[in-house]
């Protein structure tokens, strides 16, 4: 690119809903909503602002090198989740996006009514599993367009659920260091009567000079009742790059989104050409902090 662009169910809804701020839990997968990598995590979960976002924005594939990318989430005790991507340059303009995405809850317990009270029985697993194939084009010089088809798997004990996803995603450039995208996300049918976490989404990001991006998006989540307005900024030194966003929700949910620092999201990047790591801080509150890294390899 010619300038860097200004983008148990209960476990997987409070860890989607509570940690990065998204949804009432009125949908099914919440993984869906998670950042994939901590780039995006950092800049307030947005997907429009550069390329290593293209996991998330096919319309980003075309400008990213082949190249292989690990993200991986420490959080709650055993509550843990990982994503894999493999990008693949088709054409000089076009590209396809392997990934796997493993949300596990660890062992939990099992707990059994016994009279008026209650006692642990055993444990049980919870776990999420998200396979992605994208594809990624340029349109003449200003635009560019991505389609993704997601298969999604989640397991509580012996209960199992699946569905199939589309997204489709469009970016144009409105000069050489401003960039404008959008597009819908994880759309399909329900599952047992529960929506899917579709949203519809825009977002701005403009390079002000070498060392300086701003990005700003807009999410509507309409099967939640509820909309968000992100606003991030990517600060370069050298090969460091600092990085800070804030979500503001259209609603607050059970006092779960009111606090400033909840929504605060704050992260470090080292590039190093062909290596880059990055890591973001979620802090939480009472529930803790979520440390997220990622890191990727060019070749």
């Amino acid at each position: 690119m010619k300038s860097k662009v200004i983008i148990t169910l209960l476990s997987v809804i409070i860890f989607a809903q509570f940690v990065f701020a998204k949804g009432v839990g009125t949908t099914m997968f919440q993984i869906l909503q998670m950042p994939m990598t901590a780039y995006d995590a950092a800049l307030a979960n947005t997907y429009v602002s550069g390329e290593v976002s293209a996991l998330t924005n096919p319309s980003l594939i075309p400008f990213l090198f082949r190249s292989l990318t690990l993200s991986h989430v420490v959080y709650l005790e055993k509550m843990r989740y990982s994503v894999g991507d493999l990008n693949v340059p088709v054409t000089g303009r076009s590209g396809i996006n392997f990934s796997f995405c493993y949300f596990d809850s660890g062992d939990m317990d099992r707990i059994k009514e016994s009279g008026e009270s209650y006692k642990t029985g055993g444990t049980f697993k919870a776990n999420d599993k998200v396979f992605n194939l994208s594809y990624g084009t340029r349109i003449g010089s200003a635009f560019s367009a991505g389609l993704s088809v997601k298969y999604v798997e989640q397991n509580i004990d012996d209960v199992s659920y699946s569905n199939f996803l589309v997204g489709l995603n469009g970016l144009c450039f409105v000069s050489n260091t401003v960039f404008f995208t959008a597009g819908i996300q994880n759309f399909g049918s329900d599952v047992k009567g529960y929506s899917m976490p579709t949203s519809l989404y825009c977002g701005l990001t403009a390079t002000v000079n070498e060392t300086t991006t701003w990005v700003i998006q807009a999410d509507d989540y309409y099967n939640e009742d509820l909309c968000e307005f992100k606003i991030a900024l990517e600060k370069k030194v050298d090969k460091l790059a600092m990085r800070f966003g804030y979500l503001i929700p259209s609603k607050d949910y059970n006092g779960t989104n009111n606090s400033f620092f909840t929504n605060l999201t704050l992260g470090l990047g080292l590039d190093l050409t062909n290596f880059i790591v990055d890591y973001a801080w979620l802090p939480k509150g009472d529930l803790g902090n979520v440390h997220m890294f990622t890191v990727r390899l060019n070749f």
